[in-house]
């Protein structure tokens, strides 16, 4: 546990420490600019936003004591400011993540929900039509993401009028309306039905293949000879023993998804981290770039802690 937990801060320091030094290395950002310079940078923005990037950033001190400084405004959950926005950079992301960490749990969770029992069910089971799922589904496994959002919003959204195109909600509907719940959920359906589709197909093939070997393992053809019922070898012979190394292969599925949602939130308009990040890419808002970067490499690292407590849960022969 407490190797994890070790493992987990190390991870953290070099997030933050990349977060910090890549924007410095980008030609044209405004961390490029040497102090001699800065009056350039001043008639690059306007004057608010050149005082806000002064008073948090510092360019004048060394880089040594700017990252001794941006340490300790990350221990004060102070990102600094956006350009684009001209508001607390932790404040916009606070304000989005939740709407990213909902389409990222809620779609791993069905695309798992489905793909485990279906890949179980298929690699146990006689005949061919297993293997024409495992065609199918191999063949949606290489369609990219955002390809899927296309098609599906030009078809379901745009043709048909069934789905909401953009948004997480109606303009001018609130919390506090008795319908929002409803709305929020109509509006997610179609942005999770792409995550799902492209979510499915590698959760599937990863536990056809894994239940397909461990189906042949000594200790499951000695239960099929002592004649135990077929779905507890299904259940407790097969799939908790594949389970573990499932688990494993669907932690990486998860960080992956990360960068699926953020697609889908661009393509759906949907007010998450990856909307955010189209508009800092293209206004050029390098502190709320470097914020995102720093919450996504974070909330990856608590993601794969998470995985890894709970399969060392199920298998405490698995080191850390």
């Amino acid at each position: 546990m407490m190797k994890i937990l070790k493992k987990t801060i190390i991870y953290i320091v070099l997030v933050a420490s990349i977060s910090f030094l890549l924007p410095r290395l980008i030609p044209g950002s405004p961390f490029f600019f040497s102090h001699s310079d800065m009056y350039v940078l001043n008639t690059m923005m306007p004057e608010d936003s050149f005082k806000s990037f002064v008073q948090y950033y510092h360019p004048d001190k060394p880089v040594p004591e700017q990252f001794l400084v941006y340490l300790k405004d990350l221990l004060n959950f102070d990102l600094g400011r956006s350009f684009y926005y001209k508001l607390p950079v932790a404040e916009l992301l606070t304000g989005c993540l939740g709407w990213t960490i909902f389409l990222s749990f809620v779609s791993i969770g069905i695309s798992s929900g489905i793909g485990i029992p279906l890949g179980l069910f298929y690699a146990v089971r006689k005949g061919g039509k297993r293997t024409v799922w495992l065609n199918v589904f191999t063949g949606l496994n290489s369609v990219p993401v955002i390809v899927i959002a296309i098609v599906m919003q030009m078809l379901l959204s745009y043709k048909f009028d069934l789905f909401p195109s953009s948004g997480a909600y109606t303009p001018g509907i609130s919390v506090s309306d008795p319908g929002w719940i409803l709305d929020v959920i109509g509006h997610a359906i179609l942005p999770l039905w792409v995550l799902v589709l492209a979510e499915l197909p590698p959760i599937f093939i990863l536990t056809y293949n894994t239940c397909s070997r461990t189906k042949n393992q000594p200790f499951v053809e000695m239960a099929k000879y002592l004649n135990i019922q077929e779905h507890v070898i299904n259940y407790k012979y097969i799939l908790k023993n594949t389970l573990p190394e499932i688990l494993s292969k669907i932690n990486i599925q998860f960080l992956y998804a990360i960068s699926g949602v953020l697609f889908v939130e661009v393509v759906f308009s949907y007010p998450g981290i990856g909307t955010l990040l189209k508009t800092a890419a293209c206004s050029r808002d390098y502190p709320l770039l470097q914020g995102i970067l720093l919450v996504t490499g974070i909330y990856g690292i608590v993601i794969n802690l998470i995985f890894e407590l709970i399969i060392k849960r199920l298998n405490p022969r698995v080191k850390a």
